[in-house]
């Protein structure tokens, strides 16, 4: 009868080192949980994969070369563009790829409002100009239901004839 007993103690103490074990092992692996669930409540719980945080380094998405016409006074002028369009968030830049054809429509339209002495006017103060632009292609995007993700827009290359 003594054999019984010390071998319900044996069980007993191997249950509860397995108990406290698994007890351990689960606070240490629900304690990513738990600081979500505290910094975000029940839905951070339920997602499965965090959001992307924001990358240190931007990420530029070209747009092809632009030739675009502009009036002048005795003759017409030409104007080549090269552009890139600035973001921090690698997946906005990876969206762009769908509507690429409407940033550069709305590139082109911005810039046919200009004739050649404006486009000389402008020039003085780049920033400015980019800054249009950018508010321009932020507002297509939206319109196509994007978010306005263009950061930046830098001119690479303008060349006037």
């Amino acid at each position: 009868m003594a054999k019984k007993s010390r071998s319900y103690v044996l069980t007993a103490l191997l249950l509860l080192a397995v108990l406290l074990a698994g007890m351990g092992a689960g606070t240490f692996i629900l304690a990513d949980y738990r600081q979500a669930f505290a910094e975000q409540g029940w839905l951070a719980m339920l997602q499965s994969e965090p959001a992307p945080e924001p990358v240190s380094e931007p990420q530029f998405q070209p747009l092809e070369q632009f030739v675009i016409g502009l009036s002048g006074e005795r003759r017409n002028h030409y104007m080549v563009l090269e552009l890139a369009l600035m973001s921090h968030r690698p997946e906005q830049v990876s969206l762009w790829q769908g509507v690429l054809p409407a940033l550069r429509n709305t590139t082109l339209t911005y810039f046919s409002e200009f004739d050649h002495e404006q486009v000389q006017s402008q020039l003085q103060n780049m920033g400015k100009f980019e800054g249009e632009l950018q508010q321009a292609l932020n507002q297509r995007l939206q319109h196509y239901g994007y978010a306005p993700s263009v950061e930046a827009v830098l001119i690479t290359k303008l060349v006037i004839q």
